[in-house]
């Protein structure tokens, strides 16, 4: 393989039902990328294939035999595999739901699906291996130092600059290109809207989000004045910026998404 040609999307199917890996694996192929697919029909066997060899995407039906989807999410967990792992049955139970998201699950297909829903894992899997420059706002340099771990431990790929204030924000705006604009709202000379508003004037690519640890009708009518995108409120986690950057990146919302205040796409 050359150093510009692309590599192969790895991807391990397992269930024990021929018929849904035939099917995941034909709409993985009518996608147009470039895959090499591995089939499991039990769960012993795709604990045994991921140990033998790193795959990106594992579609893990949660009724097998020998091992259940749950404990080869497990074992994925326990390896330190970084695999894009989808669970599918048709039925999740709270317990199965709540190990999942423990085991670090991204989503959960529930059956019968289509090619469409297929197209939009891929998709996904595409947009969190891209890298992203963000720029984060905050005048507390302690404030950027604990956002900023929280950023790293996004599922998505951010590479993370950081600014004082609104005027080196748009100094740094100025000079170079961010996907997204994390800032705090309260910040003395200017705060969070009137630096979304002046960021307009510069740049039609970054998608600003607002910090804050108030949230009221005020506020969210200002954010949406001035194009915003969505208000975190302080404190927040990685799966709340992961459920904005899906938002943002216009990407399906995983089963397991939280719940985070977003403003309608312009």
């Amino acid at each position: 393989m050359s150093e510009t040609e692309p590599r192969k999307i790895r991807v391990i199917i397992a269930d024990d039902s021929t018929t849904v890996c035939k099917f995941i694996a034909r709409a993985l192929l009518a996608t147009g990328r470039d895959f090499e697919i591995t089939l499991a029909h039990d769960g012993k066997t795709a604990v045994q294939c991921l140990s033998r060899s790193s795959f990106d995407i594992a579609f893990l039906d949660i009724n097998m035999p020998q091992l259940s989807g749950v404990e080869v999410m497990a074992a994925i967990h326990v390896m330190g595999s970084k695999t894009f792992a989808i669970s599918m049955s048709d039925r999740l139970s709270a317990a199965s739901e709540d190990k999942l998201k423990t085991f670090g699950a991204y989503d959960f297909l529930s059956k019968p699906f289509n090619n469409g829903q297929v197209l939009q894992i891929v998709e996904t899997f595409e947009a969190i291996q891209q890298t992203y420059d963000v720029l984060l706002v905050d005048d507390s340099a302690t404030v950027r130092r604990i956002v900023s771990k929280v950023l790293q431990k996004s599922i998505f790929n951010l590479t993370i600059h950081e600014a004082e204030d609104g005027r080196a924000a748009i100094e740094s705006v100025k000079a170079n290109r961010f996907r997204i604009v994390f800032t705090d709202f309260n910040m003395p000379g200017m705060d969070g809207i009137e630096l979304a508003e002046r960021l307009a004037a510069y740049t039609s690519d970054a998608n600003v989000i607002l910090m804050s640890t108030e949230m009221n009708a005020t506020l969210d009518q200002a954010a949406e004045r001035v194009g915003a995108k969505a208000f975190l409120r302080k404190p927040f986690y990685p799966a709340d910026v992961d459920t904005i950057l899906h938002h943002v990146f216009g990407l399906r919302h995983a089963h397991f998404s939280k719940q985070v205040r977003t403003f309608a796409m312009t």
